[in-house]
């Protein structure tokens, strides 16, 4: 199946979204993540900001 580019863009704007709400989450306290206690960027702060980076238009 072939996405269109509707389609496309309409999935980076949902996982652009879904980025952006996690690295507000999974902030920095303290050296350690606000959400999930380990220590700061936790594994999903970094999938979020790799994820946030590929949706971004330059």
């Amino acid at each position: 199946m072939v996405e269109t580019t509707t389609e496309a863009d309409s999935e980076n704007d949902t996982l652009h979204q879904l980025a952006t709400e996690i690295l507000n989450e999974h902030a920095d306290d303290y050296g350690l993540c606000a959400v999930c206690g380990c220590t700061f960027p936790c594994a999903r702060a970094v999938l979020a900001e790799h994820n946030l980076a590929l949706t971004s238009t330059p």
